[in-house]
């Protein structure tokens, strides 16, 4: 937004501290804010009229949220098949920017994709950069970095990984080293390895399915190049072989030991355990045509994950909070506030610890730090302004009636023109089938 915006006497989450400010005030000029302040003392970088004044009295400011976990490229498919062969790179790509629309209109003004088919991500990223596109700022990385027998390595041998796939087959570290300098080359911001192997779901004492040798090199490599990297990593063996090799932060870890929280915090590696996915499957997978007996797995998983991550975040290890958008339990626009809620009733977190988890603690991880995820002089003015107090109902946030006013970049978000409801195509699955759409509605909002 050009010129100047105040927004006025509200109770204020800066993202920052562990308590709201009252009555506090902030100035936006040119798309940052410049002042903020408490009651009538106006500080002199608000010195004179704005052009435009917001009155939130009775409303809660706070920085719009960052998602941690969004596949934009996926396009909420059901199966491995509809996400990394269906579609092709231009149809994925043009889907992933009008998806965009819905995660921006759902207060979330930047997110990270962790892993894209394509360089979906990097696309949708540099379209809404450059002003083509209304959307989120995305923290985009490219395919999985994966080896043999690898979480992401889904297809037979005889088949080989298709170039379309989310992940990149790489049978040697010279490979892999390569196939990071390539990414990079392709302007990706983060660096995915896909560390669990397939050997782990059947056996405790199996390990990763990269060596000690090959994951550093990976992490040396991107970091060397000025990139961060994160890994997918249920098991434990992966959490703990990621965490020596230095990763930036590790998803999920759901099967993670008690034993091994002393190293993950002194280490200060940040956990993603995405709850929202593995809880939309144990309670809804049902409706998308989840294979029950995966639904148990997940059940078993998620008491895992509450279990082990209650300790970790007593212990001291910072959290992440993303929702692994991107998938049919998963829809774009509808669930990305729910690790917050998840976050509360699982793990025992404060509101406030939450919404610092989805706001500035992400921003510390993908280096964004002062600019975006806190309302202070200086940061982009990217702000929701809230009919209520989400540090009394975390709930609230996934209710779009209760954000009145989206800002991204200091511009309001346009939200009177509904989003059209589009066909699914017969080329993006193969066939043509319909789905059942999981959306977000008030009779799924409980509490566990």
């Amino acid at each position: 937004m050009k010129g100047t915006l105040d927004i006025v006497g509200s109770n204020l989450i800066d993202g920052i501290a562990d308590k709201p400010r009252k009555n506090c005030s902030l100035r936006v000029r040119d798309g940052r804010i410049v002042a903020l302040w408490e009651g009538s003392q106006v500080p002199a970088e608000a010195a004179g009229p704005a052009d435009r004044v917001i009155s939130a009295s009775g409303k809660t400011v706070m920085p719009g949220l960052i998602d941690a976990h969004c596949h934009i490229s996926y396009g909420e498919g059901r199966t491995a098949e509809e996400v990394d062969v269906y579609g092709g790179a231009e149809w994925a790509a043009v889907r992933a920017v009008w998806n965009c629309d819905k995660v921006l209109r759902a207060g979330v003004t930047s997110f990270c994709d962790p892993g894209s088919t394509w360089l979906v991500a990097v696309t949708a990223r540099d379209a809404i950069a450059s002003g083509m596109y209304p959307g989120p700022r995305i923290f985009a990385a490219g395919r999985h970095i994966v080896g043999d027998g690898g979480f992401a390595d889904y297809f037979p041998t005889w088949l080989g990984m298709p170039a379309s796939a989310e992940g990149v087959l790489c049978q040697t570290r010279e490979e892999m080293v390569r196939e990071v300098r390539q990414q990079v080359k392709n302007r990706i911001d983060l660096v995915k390895i896909s560390g669990d192997s397939q050997a782990q779901e059947r056996l405790d004492h199996a390990g990763p399915c990269l060596s000690d040798y090959e994951m550093q090199a990976i992490v040396s490599t991107a970091h060397g190049l000025g990139r961060k990297t994160t890994i997918h990593a249920r098991y434990a063996n992966t959490v703990v072989a990621a965490v020596q090799a230095g990763v930036d932060w590790v998803i999920h870890a759901s099967y993670m030991r008690t034993e091994d929280i002393g190293l993950v915090r002194d280490a200060q590696t940040p956990i993603c355990p995405t709850f929202t996915f593995t809880a939309n499957i144990v309670e809804w997978g049902k409706e998308v045509g989840v294979d029950p007996n995966y639904i148990e797995v997940k059940k078993r998983e998620l008491d895992a994950l509450a279990n082990i991550h209650r300790r970790g975040h007593e212990a001291g290890i910072p959290m992440l909070a993303g929702s692994e958008a991107g998938f049919s339990v998963t829809p774009y626009g509808e669930w990305h506030t729910r690790e917050l809620e998840l976050m509360v009733d699982l793990i025992g977190m404060s509101p406030m610890a939450a919404i610092k988890s989805a706001t500035s603690r992400n921003a510390q991880a993908f280096g964004w730090t002062g600019d975006v995820g806190t309302l202070a002089p200086g940061a982009r003015a990217d702000i929701l302004i809230v009919d209520g107090d989400p540090l009394a109902d975390i709930g609230m946030l996934a209710d779009s009636r209760k954000i009145s006013t989206i800002l991204h970049d200091g511009d309001e978000v346009d939200r009177a023109k509904p989003i059209a409801e589009r066909r699914r195509m017969a080329h993006e699955r193969g066939f043509n089938v319909s789905t059942t759409r999981l959306g977000r509605t008030e009779t799924r909002r409980r509490k566990p």
